[in-house]
């Protein structure tokens, strides 16, 4: 019996679905475009239990390229003799003919031996393996639409997840939808290809799996200011406005050659003008990852040309998100990014085009997007910044509006629905069988690590350290985001991480200087590298409460850290109401992470903690209480008392609570700095 297999030619930023689907499903083979999938992606793949297979790499052998030449030769001949014989058969005038055949063919020509290569491939897949499913982000040009209607011919169901909202005329060149199903990401996307004529069963609105995370950081937009201050020196006390590049997509005869150029020169006049008008801002031009080669030198061309000074303008093509959040205006050119913003909570001002103008519009009045043309954005932006009621109103009229453009408002839930759209549309695919916590988590050296790979990090861990750290360690860094927050805010610094999961421990390494695979109590810290009184910053992020001894790890680190050195914990609290009430429900339930995570081995109440750290010859300089959402409210409504209190849960009553005691009672982890206690030597 065949291996079940499924095609994907998804893309980067949609592989969160991809995942999620195989977590849903027993372990299978993923056939794809290996250039398409980090080092961290495929590792992803591997933690399911799935096998990677490249789908270029199924016909590189001599009888392939054999096959394919010949059937390239084969149809390029009968083409040939199509165009020259029936000249309707390609739609050509019959006064036209003539000039526009030989442009055709040599189009043909030009593309033909790719297609004929990428059918040879998907052939050899469908004879070694049941696939279940193709999903791709395109089904229009010739790798998408190729193998999309391959899997049509063949009976194996296709799903296209939209790449992005079609907010024009949907590219489809002949006015079809050629996957089984469409997944786009809220009813604006729907209404093209409505107007196409698709049937409405066949278009399934989801949300963007590569917008889930606005639901957080709308959340924490001024941490994400402070995240790019430190980043790219960005003026704290000035405004933060964001241009979104775009490109010449030439997948339309209305295409503008030049809009790149063109656009960011209409953004640099505007903010030419804002400063003659006295409003200093940071300008931000943030690209595409794919013009990185060319950009940051075409943009300094751009400002040179205007005769303006490049003080003030930054230039980036990381941070997309955190751009969207932290931004006091977003400006783009009839993008999804001006969706992105509403999501964010950011007002946007749309950059008008002619081609817009001719196909769009693009947004509704309804959206708070600012529609405008080139002459009329410095105005625009001068409004936004200084009238707080405009800003707020614009921002309203987009939170109203966001749903109709994001499926429930981005709620980060797009991701699993996704998923399951792919697991209703997949043939034959077994559900994977349910596994205790136990059997999935207490492997902690080669186990999943699914969350770890797209945690954003802790930016308020990072910024808990006042010292300016030259050389740091993260102690159980996982995959490595937070100790590349670290890095971030600390440019200059060496960071260090040790991890014992080695799928986490290969992702980090991309991240920071030098990663020690195994526990902290395997290495000779000396020895690897890390002479005695030289440590600035040790990170201990929910690490202790996993080891059989911290006090001994952190006995161990006490003679490596510098006069300045400083450690920075973040330890669960067991003190906790919730966890208290449950334990009076008799349950004391173990799960795959919080409080009761299966992998922890010591719990700490703050009185303990305290003692912990004196015992082993550190002092607190800084203690924070994070609020344990589920407590939130009671913390809000008895934060102000100044009388002990009664605090009465389901099965248990607490009397004579101070407001200390309910702090702590409300936590669900202390963040703490720690010096060494110069009493102790």
């Amino acid at each position: 019996m065949k291996q079940k297999a499924i095609i994907s030619l998804l893309w980067g930023k949609h592989f969160g679905a991809l995942q999620q689907f195989l977590q849903m499903h027993e372990p299978l083979t993923v056939i794809a475009s290996m250039g398409s999938l980090s080092p961290q992606m495929q590792a992803a793949v591997a933690q399911t239990g799935s096998t990677l297979v490249s789908i270029d790499g199924l016909a590189q052998d001599a009888s392939a390229a054999q096959t394919v030449s010949a059937e390239t030769q084969q149809l390029l001949g009968t083409f040939e003799r199509h165009i020259q014989q029936q000249p309707e058969f390609c739609g050509f005038a019959a006064d036209a003919s003539d000039k526009l055949r030989p442009v055709v063919f040599e189009s043909v020509k030009g593309d033909l031996p790719a297609i004929v290569q990428l059918l040879e491939c998907l052939k050899r897949a469908a004879e070694q393996y049941d696939i279940a499913l193709l999903v791709t982000n395109e089904d229009m040009t010739r790798v998408g639409k190729t193998a999309t209607a391959w899997a049509r011919a063949q009976g194996i169901p296709s799903v296209h997840l939209a790449h992005s909202i079609a907010l024009v005329d949907p590219y489809t060149v002949h006015d079809e939808l050629i996957a089984d199903k469409l997944v786009v990401y809220g009813q604006r996307g729907v209404e093209g290809y409505r107007d196409l004529g698709v049937a409405a069963e066949r278009l399934i609105a989801t949300g963007n799996p590569a917008w889930d995370g606005y639901a957080t950081l709308r959340k924490q937009k001024p941490a994400c200011r402070q995240q790019l201050n430190t980043k790219y020196g960005l003026k704290a006390e000035l405004p933060l406005v964001v241009f979104g590049t775009t490109w010449a997509a030439n997948l339309s005869a209305h295409c503008i050659e030049d809009i790149y150029d063109a656009s960011v020169r209409a953004f640099m006049i505007a903010c030419e003008s804002l400063k003659r008008a006295g409003i200093q801002i940071n300008a931000v031009i943030k690209d595409r990852p794919s013009n990185a080669a060319f950009g940051e030198t075409r943009c300094a061309e751009i400002l040179a040309k205007l005769g303006a000074s490049g003080d003030g303008y930054y230039y980036a093509t990381d941070d997309t998100e955190l751009f969207a959040a932290g931004a006091d205006v977003l400006v783009a050119v009839d993008s999804n990014y001006l969706v992105e913003g509403m999501l964010a909570h950011t007002p946007v001002v749309n950059l008008m085009n002619t081609a817009g103008m001719l196909m769009g519009p693009c947004f509704e009045a309804e959206t708070g997007v600012v529609e405008v043309e080139a002459h009329e954005l410095a105005s625009a932006l001068q409004q936004i910044l200084t009238n707080p009621e405009l800003r707020t109103g614009l921002v309203q009229l987009g939170q109203k509006r966001a749903a109709h453009y994001n499926h429930n408002d981005g709620d980060g839930m797009a991701t699993v629905r996704v998923a399951q759209v792919l697991t209703g549309a997949a043939k034959g695919l077994a559900p994977r069988m349910q596994r205790h916590v136990w059997q999935q988590y207490l492997d902690v050296e080669s186990g999943e690590i699914a969350e770890g790979y797209h945690t954003p990090g802790r930016p308020n861990l990072v910024a808990m350290y006042s010292n300016d750290p030259a050389i740091v360690i993260d102690i159980g860094c996982a995959a490595g985001s937070t100790a590349a927050l670290i890095k971030e805010r600390f440019p200059t610094s060496q960071v260090w991480g040790i991890e014992m999961n080695r799928a986490a421990a290969q992702v980090a390494s991309s991240k920071i200087d030098r990663v020690l695979v195994g526990k902290f109590e395997d290495f000779d810290l000396e020895r690897e590298g890390i002479a005695k009184g030289t440590l600035d910053g040790v990170l201990l992020a929910d690490v202790l409460e996993h080891m059989y001894n911290p006090w001994d790890v952190m006995v161990k680190l006490r003679p490596y850290m510098s006069p300045k050195g400083q450690l920075v914990l973040s330890i669960p609290n067991v003190r906790n109401l919730m966890l208290m009430d449950d334990l009076s429900k008799g349950k004391w339930t173990y799960a795959a992470a919080g409080l009761l995570d299966i992998t922890h081995i010591r719990f700490f109440t703050l009185a303990e903690i305290v003692k912990f750290v004196a015992e082993t010859g550190y002092r607190i300089v800084r203690a924070e209480h994070a609020i344990d959402g589920r407590l939130r409210d009671l913390w809000n409504q008895n934060q102000a008392i100044t009388a002990p209190t009664e605090i009465n849960m389901d099965r248990m009553k607490l009397k004579d609570v101070t407001r200390d005691e309910l702090l702590e009672l409300c936590t669900i982890q202390f963040h703490l700095v720690l010096e060494k206690d110069p009493l102790q030597g």
